[in-house]
């Protein structure tokens, strides 16, 4: 029972990771990102339940705190003094962007396949479903142009990552899962008072117009 549940919030993240890039919507780019994070959370406190290790608990109340509460918090807050709402402009529209999504996620299923996982394993699809969040976290950096969504794209790959860690090998020591959580919040609060900076500089944040910067 447990490892449907673990790859039921996996297959979810993943799915909202999809849905980041059929959004150009900021405001909804942000709640996406919040509940794909309440996903992960439930994600860990459940395979804190199958393995009974108190650290896996608190990872998941951490994961609560930062990335469901305060992150998208700073994040609205950012819009909100930018005063920009939808991203007109992108690299790949949104009809190609899901065509590639899907082809992403079959190649991410090919890759792993081919890859042996040994010990005690929770839920063996979570590998798949970590690598796809990861690939197409990095799609969405690679197509967007606008600085918040390349931030929402570094967090749904930072999202992959610890659910792949969390699921394959039971979580990292409880110090390093404080560190990395501790350097997220950070790096997005640095790239949040970027993206202002860029607002206010080029009256924009789209990020390809920081070419014709000049000295």
């Amino acid at each position: 029972m447990i490892r449907f549940f673990v790859e039921f919030f996996g297959a979810m993240s993943l799915f909202l990771a999809i849905t980041q890039l059929s959004s150009n919507r900021l405001n909804l780019s942000v709640k996406i990102y919040q509940v794909q994070s309440l996903f992960l959370t439930l994600s860990i406190f459940s395979i804190g339940i199958a393995t009974g290790e108190f650290e896996l608990f608190l990872s998941s109340f951490l994961n609560l705190l930062i990335k469901v509460v305060l992150i998208p918090y700073f994040l609205f807050r950012i819009l909100e003094k930018v005063k920009i709402d939808r991203e007109v402009s992108m690299y790949l529209n949104i009809t190609n962007s899901l065509l590639l999504s899907i082809l992403i996620v079959i190649f991410s299923f090919y890759i792993t396949n081919k890859i042996h996982i040994s010990g005690e394993v929770i839920a063996h699809q979570i590998f798949p479903l970590s690598i796809g969040i990861i690939l197409i976290g990095s799609f969405i950096m690679v197509v967007r142009k606008k600085a918040i969504t390349q931030i929402i794209g570094f967090l749904t790959i930072e999202n992959g990552i610890l659910l792949a860690g969390t699921s394959l090998t039971k979580g990292m020591p409880m110090i390093v899962e404080i560190g990395v959580f501790f350097d997220v919040f950070i790096g997005v609060l640095m790239a949040g008072v970027l993206a202002f900076q860029i607002r206010t500089t080029v009256d924009s944040m789209d990020t390809s117009k920081l070419t014709s910067l000049k000295e």
